[in-house]
């Protein structure tokens, strides 16, 4: 899920909510689907109201009484389907599947009695990539002739992605992460689509389901849900409620996926963590997880060998796992190794050199070797926000920066992005109150400086952009011509404020 990039196409022009209109139909929104639109998308909330505004005919305050009005918001679900976009790829976050297939899949089948069903859920499956990534996992896992009954659940807030998850049809860049190999076994060429073929197809089962209202009862005893880069937009309270729904749902010994920028530290903490193939996945656990890291580093035959390994001996396995006690789960899994806070540091100094070399797709591998679980959480966060932004996605940018901030309100890092990405979206007044906030936690940065001056300069206050940029040319003396801030020049910044200096004096 993300925030729709309709303004880029079209520009409002027509319309301008005041900050109470805004935040109306902001918490309005919020209220109904989660997502929590943040300053810097007036633009596209914007453009998806002067379009039902059109369509209606109405003016923005009937338009509000009318969605106020309405007890089963047929007009806000119109609203959030023209603002949230449902963009998204095939094995998203592909060392999640990894874990899934070699780990995850085959020690939940050995737990379970012969015949049970494993249930699977996607949960903001969008246009349906993740639950097909999910059914061809469990093909790869096991084999064509499937050892028990798998149900994959698919549930979205949007009709229209649904229909189009049904069809199964897709092209693009969404297949970017279909490898040769399977897009052999598992699709069919359908004109200038690839569709999804039927065995994949009838493994999954679509569902209109608002993750904000009560689940159904078919979610009761789920085993595996994914639910990535959904919460990520939504406020801590609405985060927290669903997370407590999903504890409730899973299976004792099930398992939760969410984004790699999704952590629960400091939000929800009666789910334990765990990292498993080069990725940190959420568990309710009935068994000790120590068991599990032992079991990768022995592991030395593919996932299919080793399944049906399990299946000659599963009596054996499930007296074994019912014999293994929980008492020292969490103080287990609380247990990190004496040098863990050192290694994390070590990634984010690491993150931030790729950073400012321009190289945010390395940054991104970097940062998320690091767990989301700790005091490091904020910043890893704010350097993401860092990455998404370069790398053009301005509203995983923006809810990442907002989610940091919420963790920790001193992330420095946090305020500067949101003020550069307010600066670019014309937000100027939001602009200067994020790197105003920036400078009082670090007063000596050049680069906050600089961008305060160029935002003042945009307001027409020419005082306080002299002030700045003079500001900013007395902190770069302490760094060489060459050297990157940020992946900004000093020389270039330097000169920069030199001639904006010269031509703001002269006025």
């Amino acid at each position: 899920m993300s925030i729709s990039n309709t303004w880029l196409l079209k520009q409002p022009t027509d319309l301008c909510l005041s900050s109470h209109q805004f935040a109306t139909i902001r918490d309005m929104l919020a209220s109904y689907s989660g997502v929590y639109l943040d300053r810097a998308w007036q633009r596209v909330l914007t453009a998806g109201l002067i379009e039902r505004l059109s369509t209606r005919g109405l003016s923005i305050d009937d338009y509000i009484d009318v969605i106020k009005q309405s007890k089963e918001q047929p007009e806000l679900h119109k609203l959030a389907e023209l603002v949230l976009n449902h963009e998204t790829v095939f094995f998203r976050n592909q060392s999640h599947f990894r874990a899934l297939r070699d780990v995850i899949l085959p020690k939940l089948h050995c737990l379970k009695e012969p015949g049970e069903p494993l249930r699977l859920w996607s949960a903001g499956c969008s246009t349906g990539e993740e639950p097909y990534s999910l059914a061809m996992t469990v093909f790869e896992a096991f084999g064509p002739h499937l050892p028990r009954p798998f149900e994959i659940w698919a549930t979205d807030l949007s009709e229209h992605v649904l229909a189009h998850a049904r069809s199964g049809c897709y092209r693009g860049r969404t297949l970017a992460n279909v490898s040769p190999a399977l897009r052999v076994s598992y699709f069919n060429p359908c004109n200038e689509y690839w569709q999804v073929n039927k065995v994949v197809r009838e493994q999954v089962t679509f569902e209109k389901v608002n993750l904000l209202e009560q689940f159904p009862d078919k979610a009761r005893g789920i085993d595996i849900i994914f639910c990535q880069n959904v919460t990520i937009y939504f406020q801590l309270a609405t985060c927290r409620q669903l997370m407590e729904q999903f504890y409730t749902v899973l299976s004792d010994d099930g398992w939760l996926f969410l984004g790699f920028s999704e952590t629960l530290w400091n939000i929800f903490d009666r789910f334990y963590s765990q990292k498993i193939a080069d990725s940190f996945v959420y568990y309710k656990g009935s068994y000790d997880p120590r068991s599990i890291q032992a079991e990768q580093q022995a592991r030395s035959v593919s996932a299919l060998d080793a399944v049906r390994a399990n299946q000659a001996t599963r009596s054996n396995n499930v007296e074994i796992a019912k014999k293994i006690t929980v008492v020292s789960n969490r103080r287990a899994s609380s247990e990190q190794p004496v040098d863990r806070p050192a290694a994390v540091l070590e990634i984010i100094q690491h993150g931030r050199k790729l950073l400012d070399a321009g190289q945010a797709a390395e940054a991104l591998d970097m940062l998320c070797q690091a767990p989301l679980d700790g005091p490091y959480a904020p910043q890893l966060l704010a350097l993401s926000a860092h990455a998404h932004a370069n790398r053009g996605d301005l509203d995983l940018a923006v809810a990442e920066a907002r989610r940091s901030l919420e963790l920790d309100s001193l992330t420095t890092e946090a305020y500067l992005l949101l003020g550069i990405i307010y600066a670019q979206q014309g937000q100027f007044q939001q602009a200067v109150q994020q790197l105003e906030r920036a400078r009082y936690l670090e007063s000596n940065s050049a680069l906050i400086s600089f961008h305060l001056a160029e935002t003042y300069r945009q307001l027409k206050h020419s005082t306080a952009a002299l002030r700045e940029y003079q500001n900013t040319l007395r902190k770069l003396t302490a760094h060489p011509p060459d050297e990157l801030i940020n992946g900004v020049v000093a020389g270039w910044l330097s000169e920069t404020c030199q001639r904006y200096i010269k031509a703001l004096a002269g006025e």
